[in-house]
């Protein structure tokens, strides 16, 4: 995978890293917090963020096997839901609410 971003989260002291592979409109978001820091799981990750095409189908299919589950919520332009994996860290499902809209590119017509 290639960074495309990393920084720190001042109001946790934890640390942001988003990556995506070559070819891939996916990005996988990586939240690491420190021990001290109360909502991370066992192994101090906080949570995994997915974008998906539907979250509130994704979020029922994955919770007919496992507990812990946030259930969907309109958050701005998405859709959000969360499970948890086995060590307790979160797992995001986002899909977006409203498509992004596609830049028409066309060439200006020239009147002569």
């Amino acid at each position: 995978m290639r960074l495309l971003f990393k920084s720190r989260i001042k109001e946790t002291g934890g640390r942001v890293a988003w990556l995506t592979t070559n070819g891939s409109k996916q990005i996988l978001e990586l939240n690491w917090y420190p021990k001290q820091y109360r909502h991370g799981g066992r192994s101090g990750l906080d949570h995994l963020a997915f974008e998906v095409e539907d979250a509130s189908d994704a979020y029922g299919k994955l919770t007919a096997t496992r507990k812990g589950a946030l259930a969907p919520f309109k958050e701005g332009k998405w859709m959000l839901a969360y499970i948890k994996d086995p060590d307790g860290n979160w797992i995001e499902l986002g899909s977006r609410t409203q498509r992004r809209r596609r830049r028409r590119t066309s060439r200006p017509t020239r009147v002569r």
